[in-house]
């Protein structure tokens, strides 16, 4: 279907307007029909109403799209000293989105510099260009509530479902009682075949 612009206002410019509901398809060819008179400048926008507002779908001969909510990775739990690596991802906005990456719902800072105090507290790397977060030495003040913000200045910004990363200290005591254990165990067993072969169980009649 190619619907025919109909002028609705008179200003300095003549202003177009019309509306169409197209059916649900994966791909759709719009098009809009205009008489003016040579030498007028116009100027071509697209616009999406919704209920949350209206959005810009082409103008000043690019095309615009907000956000979807964006593809958050956040793992559940972490061990002190390790690197652990956050993602944040959407593909749908144009221009690009960047990304902004909350703890316990405060936004975090970027590393700007190396000899402020500032950058001296911050143990991780944000990349708000493709959405990493990440810690090269994780330790237990990092365990909070993650969330990631996608925006492009195109629509509202999107973010995606807090998540929590719990970072604990490796339990050095417990993996050396674990390997005592073990070799309690194996020392047992081989004094119990010791025995046995003393005794004789093992000899065939």
């Amino acid at each position: 279907m190619e619907p025919e612009c109909v002028p609705n206002t008179m200003l300095k410019s003549l202003i177009f307007s019309f509306m169409f509901f197209p059916l649900p398809s994966p791909e759709a060819i719009l098009s809009c029909k205009h008489k003016f008179s040579k030498g007028m400048s116009l100027r071509i926008e697209w616009k999406k109403i919704q209920s949350q507002g209206v959005s810009f779908v082409y103008y000043n001969g690019e095309f615009t799209v907000a956000p979807t909510m964006p593809v958050c990775e956040v793992p559940s739990s972490a061990m002190t000293g390790t690197v652990v690596e956050l993602s944040c991802k959407e593909t749908e906005g144009s221009p690009p989105s960047e990304y902004q990456w909350y703890k316990n719902g405060v936004a975090l800072l970027e590393k700007t510099g190396t000899g402020s105090a500032r950058a001296a507290n911050i143990t991780y790397t944000m990349n708000k260009k493709s959405g990493t977060l990440l810690f090269n030495t994780v330790t237990k003040n990092d365990t909070g509530e993650y969330f990631c913000e996608a925006s492009n200045g195109i629509g509202l910004s999107q973010k995606c479902s807090v998540k929590r990363m719990q970072v604990d200290d490796l339990n050095v005591s417990g993996i050396i009682a674990a390997v005592v254990f073990v070799a309690l165990v194996m020392a047992l067993c081989g004094l119990g075949v010791f025995y046995a072969q003393k005794k004789g169980y093992f000899t065939s009649k």
